[in-house]
């Protein structure tokens, strides 16, 4: 959704960065594998697997000192809408965005909006092609 928006290199972080979020509950499932391909498509890089050679710290360390306070958002909301995917978002899930929201600067006020955002997000496009397609 906002992903065109990140640099080249916050771009690559963040597929590194979903790597490390797809793992966080040791099931990868095929929505999660799914998103990612779109979020490829949606940053116009190829459709590839992540890195996660780099330390997931190193990772955010990274972003958090590159990346400016509108691009941390955008990479906190779609990691939210990863984890959202495949219709979950589970306590080990939501204990893996705790040090990214925190180290980016993003309090617990706004990740709960981005939650809620993402919800309706979803929601509107399900119903946006459903309407499409039939």
């Amino acid at each position: 959704m906002f992903l065109n928006q990140l640099n080249e290199s916050n771009k690559e972080r963040f597929l590194n960065l979903c790597g490390h979020a797809i793992m966080a509950d040791n099931v990868v499932e095929p929505e999660e594998m799914e998103y990612l391909a779109l979020c490829c498509y949606e940053m116009e890089i190829p459709n590839q697997l992540p890195d996660i050679s780099e330390s997931l710290d190193d990772i955010i360390s990274d972003i958090s000192k590159d990346a400016t306070a509108y691009e941390k958002k955008i990479i906190a909301f779609e990691l939210i809408r990863l984890f959202k995917y495949d219709g979950s978002y589970d306590d080990e899930e939501k204990a893996f965005m705790k040090p990214i929201i925190e180290e980016f600067g993003i309090d617990l006020e706004t990740h709960d909006k981005m939650e809620d955002a993402a919800d309706k997000y979803t929601k509107i496009y399900d119903e946006i092609c459903d309407l499409l397609t039939k």
